[in-house]
């Protein structure tokens, strides 16, 4: 076999490894989360923040009051 040939086909199968690799890891990431047990209380859709709370700026505080 040609050197040619052999690192063709070392870059194909490392190639198609990679793809099945990425696959397995993706299913397995929706088993997990699949069976990671949800709080009652939880909303369904997760558009909440679960650890911050989002603070806005009040636009009076550091307001100059010119009277």
């Amino acid at each position: 076999m040609k050197l040619d040939a052999l690192l063709s086909t070392i870059i194909l199968v490392t190639f198609l490894v990679t793809i099945l690799m990425a696959i397995a890891s993706y299913a397995a990431y929706k088993l997990r989360e699949a069976r990671r047990p949800r709080a009652p209380d939880a909303p369904a859709d997760d558009t909440t923040p679960h650890f911050f709370e989002r603070i806005l700026a009040d636009p009076r505080d550091g307001a100059v009051d010119d009277s």
